[in-house]
Formats: structure tokens, C-alpha cells, sequence
């Protein structure tokens, strides 16, 4: 099997694996011989992106063309005419901002604003796709609002009618701390309903809400009370008769009933029977009327008019928005499962999971805005030894790279993020728009994969549309070229292509086809992948043992570079001279006693001891920790080491170090399960003998 051009050495990490394709058994391992883990590629083996300050030629986007234009205005449901079309794109988009409804399109107006403010290349990426996604997200927004608005336009309308305040459609639209205030501003001979509101006015909204729902009302009655009282020569009678119509005026004002003296002056039962056909049927004010009517006792109608009507209003107004809330979760969970399906978008996948875990405040939010806060991914190799590659581009062709680690861990490969988008020729499949390069798409031309600007035309449309699936290698996903069916998404010597595994050329090559097509979606800005993570993610052995990252890795400049990081079954460390090996266990615990690093750098992996139960790791300079559960872990190097090692370590008839090398009068001693090693710095002999 030959290696591939850009990545020598290129081999399965275990050496299980590797015996496995090479058809030879895997020798025992024995303590004295050290096991040899293959090399990894190195950082250099993949070809980085060119590093160009400039924008590139490939991602300059052209001017929008006369469809693109039409498409934005018509997504308003705006008719366009030939003045709009001589304009350039950004006294376009400003036309955009100046026509667009600020209560059915406020997204897109704020978009065109800060598009214009942006320039010249901002407007022409607005006009191409900004003004459509935003006014489709706008659209949904108004759609899944308009029970919220009807609610407020009622609520609004309610509290008018309680004041007779007239109103207009325009003032019914107004926010709630407005609408108060202009309702404070009409009302006169209410004392209390005008302190009322101007307490609400300065209150929250939802305070605002409760004063229009039952505080204005409260406040009327007792203005209303007040008013009765204050004539002296009324007598009881006519008091009881005004506040009855006060309450039966106060009641209709909840289905909108226009009175009148005569309505205001009939019995109770019969004043009800006006408001249930005003009610729409089966609400639950329609319903609690009918239940007040079938009784014969007065006092319940009363107790309608005075409460039950409100009660029921709070009622409707609950159904109504359970009913909502039913619906935002169906729709989610149509979001949730689009998106699994997908396969590229798993972040979204977690904030829908998130968000249906949480309240209906929560769906609300992931619908308003959450779900379209995640749109970016990266797309890692999922080919063993090329793990913590990622595809990039800052214009032209397109790379796997993994950075240069330097001094540091954390930098991110900014230019390996891409934002997730419906396809451009199919929104079944998807499109990958840069993030450095706003209006720039992941583009298969020919057989090369390239980031090139968006021109508006079919066929780059049809050649930016990649159609996901199934990882062909039994995990992640594939993308098939829209434009150039059974071509996929490759990586060969660190370049991509779109590929087919014909064997008609070297990218073309069948040979890991599966596995160089299939790719990861991980989270966005992924780090810089350095010697350590590079053998994490890639020895998959090693991987399980250790788990998770539970610390960000540490550099220190110590010995020319050490790197070292935390994982939840030990801590794996690199040096240049050693590559990266992990300490694990009671032997990480006795090697940070000694200094760790500063000590010496360990040169394999923490190891099971083939014949019982036990480990082994080598340090630098032929030093070693072993661990045994009955003898603990200790430290044993230099001459004592090396004789020990000559012996044939813990298979010898010594057993396990029971001490780390001590000083014995003149000697320097490391004590065994059956007996001693002396080592005589005077006279440099060494010798072993039986307790």
C-alpha cells in the first residue's frame, strides 16, 4: 500500500491496527521493550492556506444583478419599478430601508440600515441574500406573533372602551407603555384611573399588562363608586341601580358591546343574554354566560357581570395560549428533526433540544432568535491520522490545515469556520458561506474545491449546493456535488477536491475513499490542533483511556517547550525531543512528586506489565515509575535502573520496587518484593541479592 503525496508516514495509530493491514501478528509487548507507537503526520505534512492580507480575487463579490434585485424587492411584497433598478446597490438597499413596514419587516430594515452604513460590498451581499433570509425570518416572526398581537390589540381595545377613549388602529399598534400613555392623556373626570396610569406608565410591561387587564378596571370602579357616593340626595335604591349599569357598561366593554340608556337599564339576565351574542361561541366567556343564565338565582348573574366575565376573558386568553405554546413546540421539534436529518447542523440540533427542555419563554426565544444564533460549523477529517483537520480557505483553493501551534493552544483557525446555509440551487441540501469572506461559498469547480464569491448566477449556484448524507465510512456526514453528481467532498494530500472513487487519478483514488469523504461537524472556530491533541484524536486506544480534555493545555517555555494537558484519566505531555505520551494513574501522582517535566519527560505511555498486574513508564535518561497494587508506585533509574532492566524488570526475581532509590550508608538502595539493589557510587558496582 503505497503512502500518499503531503502525508508521509501516513499509518493507523495502535499497533493492533496496523498488524491487522499488514497481515503479521502483533508481538508481545514485554517491559524491556519499549512499545513503538507509529508517527503521526506532522503539522507540516498537510498543505497550509496561503496567507494573503489582501482580499483574494476569488471572494470579491460582484455587483448584484437586475433578478437578484427583483427577488429582494418582491420578498417585501413590494412592486418594483425601473427607477429602483438604475440605482447602485447601495442607494439600492437604502431604498430598501426607506419603503420596507417597520411592524411586518423590522429585521429587514435594520439589516438595510446597517448594510448601507457598511459600504458598497455589504449592500450587494444584502441585496443578494440578506433581504430574503431576513425578510422570510421577519415574516415567520409576524406569523407567530399574531396571536400576541390580537391579544394586545384587545387588551388595548378593552381598556379604551372602559374609558370611551376612541381609538385608531395606529395607537392599538403602539407599545404598552404609549398606549398608556395616551390613554392618560385622554381621560378626564377618573381621578383614580388617571393616577392609575400614570403609575403604570413608568412601570414594567408586564406591570403595564396587569393594569390594562384589571387595574384600570379597579380603578374605574372605584372612581365609578366614588362618583355615587358624592351626591348626598341619591338615595340606597338609585345608588344599587347606578352601579348596576356601571358594572353591565363596565362588562361589555369585554366583547366590544356597544350600549345604550335602554340596554344599560335592563335586568341582569337579559343584559347577559346581549353579551352572549356578542361572545364568539365556545369560549369560555360565551360558556360561563350560558352556565349564569340557566341559573334562576339573581346573584349569580350579578356575580358574571361584576367577575365571571373577566375570569373567563383570562381564561380564553390562557387557551389561547396553550394553543400557541403547542404549536412552537410542534415546530421546534420539526426544526429539531430537520436538522438531525441534515446532519450539518448540530448546534442547532443542541439549542433545540435546550430549548424544548425548557419553558415556553424558552421555545419563544429559540424561535425568535436562538435558532438562527447558531448557523456556524467547521468540518473536521474523520480519516485516522489526519484527525484535527479541518477544511479552510481565505480565498482560491481549499485546504485541510491544522495550524501552527507556536507557543500556544488556543488560537483559533478562524478560516476554518463555515456559516451553514439552505442550499443556493436546493434548500434541501446546503451551501458553506465563509465567514471571513462574507458572500464567499465553498464552490466545486471541476474537480477543485474553491472559495469563491458569490456571482448570482446558476451555475454557481449549482456548483455551491453540496447534498449531505450519511458519512460513507459509518459515521458523520458526506457531501455530494449538487452540480457534479457522485463527486464528494475529498481531502488528498491535504488539498480538497470533489472526488469520485473511479481510481482515475490520485484524488480520484478508491484507496480510503470512504473515509476521506466522510467528515465531522464540530463546533466553529476549532483550536489549533497541536502535537498532543493531534495524538489524542487520533490514537483512538490512547483516547479511551484517557477521555475527555478537562483543562485547556499549558505551554511552558522550560527544557526549549513543553506542552502538557489534563484529561479525566491522566495527563499527557510533549517535548519536541520525546513527542506526546501520557502518564497515567499512581505513576502520574509519583512523577509530579518529582518534578514532572522539570524532572524528566516521559518517552511512552503509562503501561499495563504483560505477565501481572501493573505498570511501566520510561522517562528520559533510563528512568522508569513502576506500580504494582500491592507495592505502590516508585521511582527507579541511573545504575540501579539499568541493572534492573538487565534482570528483566519485574519478571526477574526481584518483583516490584517497593522504594524509590534511597541512600544506604555509602550506597545508594532500591528495595524489591524479594530483595535489594545496591549501587556503590565509590567503586561504580552494582549488585542484587535476595531479603
Amino acid at each position: 500500500m503505497g503512502k500518499r503525496p503531503g502525508l508521509p508516514g501516513r499509518v493507523l495509530i495502535t499497533v493492533a491496527a496496523t498488524a491487522v493491514l499488514t497481515g503479521f501478528a502483533t508481538p508481545p509487548v514485554w517491559a524491556d521493550a519499549v512499545p513503538v507507537v507509529p508517527s503521526m503526520p506532522s503539522v507540516r505534512a498537510l498543505a497550509e492556506a496561503p496567507v494573503d492580507p489582501a482580499v483574494p480575487p476569488a471572494t470579491r463579490v460582484p455587483e448584484a444583478t437586475q433578478g437578484e434585485r427583483v427577488e429582494a424587492v418582491r420578498s417585501l411584497g413590494l412592486d418594483i419599478d425601473n427607477g429602483w433598478l438604475v440605482l447602485r446597490d447601495h442607494d439600492f438597499v437604502f431604498k430598501i430601508f426607506d419603503t420596507a413596514d417597520p411592524v411586518r419587516f423590522p429585521l429587514v430594515k435594520e439589516g438595510a440600515l446597517q448594510a448601507f452604513r457598511d459600504g458598497d460590498t455589504a449592500s450587494t451581499l444584502f441585496i443578494r441574500s440578506g433581504v430574503t433570509e431576513l425578510a422570510g425570518r421577519d415574516r415567520d416572526n409576524y406569523a407567530r406573533g399574531r396571536l400576541e398581537r390580537d391579544q394586545a390589540r384587545r387588551l388595548k381595545q378593552s381598556a379604551a372602551a372602559l374609558v370611551a377613549m376612541p381609538v385608531t388602529d395606529q395607537q392599538l399598534d403602539l407599545g404598552y407603555r404609549d398606549f398608556i400613555y395616551d390613554l392618560w392623556h385622554f381621560v378626564t373626570g377618573y381621578p383614580k384611573v388617571k393616577a392609575a396610569a400614570l403609575a403604570a406608565y413608568g412601570a414594567s410591561e408586564a406591570e403595564q399588562k396587569v393594569f390594562l387587564a384589571n387595574g384600570l378596571l379597579a380603578a374605574k370602579r372605584q372612581d365609578q363608586t366614588d362618583a355615587i357616593n358624592a351626591d348626598k340626595d341619591r338615595d340606597e335604591a338609585e345608588k344599587v341601580r347606578l352601579a348596576a349599569r356601571d358594572a353591565r357598561q363596565n362588562a361589555a366593554t369585554v366583547v366590544g358591546l356597544q350600549t345604550t340608556d335602554v340596554m344599560l337599564d335592563l335586568a341582569d339576565d337579559f343584559f347577559i343574554r346581549k353579551i352572549l351574542e356578542k361572545a364568539a361561541p365556545g369560549t369560555q366567556i360565551a360558556i360561563a354566560a350560558q352556565a349564569s343564565l340557566s341559573s334562576a338565582v339573581p346573584a349569580d348573574w350579578k356575580a358574571y357581570l361584576a367577575t365571571g366575565i373577566y375570569a373567563a376573558r383570562d381564561r380564553d386568553v390562557a387557551v389561547e395560549n396553550e394553543k400557541k405554546a403547542a404549536e412552537n413546540r410542534r415546530v421546534v421539534r420539526e426544526i429539531k428533526a430537520r436538522a438531525e436529518n441534515g446532519g450539518m447542523r448540530p448546534r442547532l440540533v443542541a439549542a433545540a433540544v435546550a430549548a424544548l427542555a425548557g419553558s415556553d419563554h424558552d421555545i419563544e426565544a429559540f424561535l425568535q432568535t436562538g435558532q438562527h444564533a447558531v448557523p456556524t460549523q467547521s468540518l473536521e477529517a474523520t480519516t485516522s491520522g489526519v484527525r484535527g483537520a479541518y477544511v479552510a480557505s481565505n480565498g482560491g483553493s481549499t485546504y485541510i490545515v491544522r495550524g501552527e501551534p507556536g507557543t500556544r493552544s488556543t488560537a483559533k483557525l478562524t478560516d476554518a469556520t463555515w456559516t451553514i446555509k439552505d442550499g443556493l440551487a436546493d434548500p434541501n441540501c446546503f451551501s458553506l458561506e465563509s465567514t471571513q469572506f462574507e458572500g464567499s461559498y465553498l464552490r466545486a469547480d471541476g474537480d477543485m474545491v474553491k472559495l469563491a464569491a458569490n456571482d448570482g448566477g446558476t451555475p454557481f449556484k449549482n456548483d455551491a449546493t453540496w447534498c449531505a448524507s450519511p458519512g460513507t465510512s459509518g459515521s458523520g456526514v458526506s457531501l455530494e456535488s449538487y452540480s457534479h453528481r457522485g463527486h464528494f467532498l475529498r481531502h488528498w494530500g491535504g488539498q480538497v477536491y470533489a472526488a469520485a472513487s473511479t481510481d482515475s487519478g490520485t484524488y480520484n483514488a478508491s484507496w480510503l475513499f470512504k473515509e476521506d469523504t466522510t467528515w465531522s461537524v464540530v463546533d466553529p472556530d476549532p483550536e489549533v490542533t497541536t502535537p498532543i491533541t493531534l495524538r489524542w484524536k487520533n490514537d483512538d486506544a490512547l483516547r479511551a483511556k484517557l477521555g475527555a480534555p478537562v483543562a485547556p493545555e499549558v505551554y511552558d517555555a522550560f527544557g526549549g517547550g513543553v506542552r502538557y494537558r489534563d484529561y479525566a484519566g491522566g495527563r499527557m505531555y510533549w517535548s519536541a525531543a520525546t513527542g506526546a505520551h501520557a502518564v497515567t494513574g499512581a505513576a502520574l501522582e509519583k512523577y509530579q512528586s518529582a518534578g514532572e517535566y522539570r524532572w524528566k519527560l516521559p518517552t511512552i505511555d503509562t503501561t499495563p506489565t504483560p505477565n501481572v498486574e501493573g505498570s511501566f513508564t520510561h522517562v528520559q535518561n533510563g528512568g522508569s515509575i513502576y506500580w504494582s497494587p500491592a507495592t505502590g508506585a516508585h521511582l527507579i533509574y541511573g545504575a540501579i535502573g539499568d541493572h534492573y532492566a538487565r534482570l528483566g524488570w519485574e519478571r526477574s526475581y526481584l518483583g516490584f520496587p517497593t522504594s524509590d532509590e534511597i541512600q544506604a550508608g555509602n550506597l545508594r538502595r532500591n528495595t524489591f518484593q524479594h530483595g535489594v539493589i545496591d549501587h556503590d557510587p565509590a567503586t561504580g558496582r552494582t549488585r542484587d541479592y535476595r531479603t
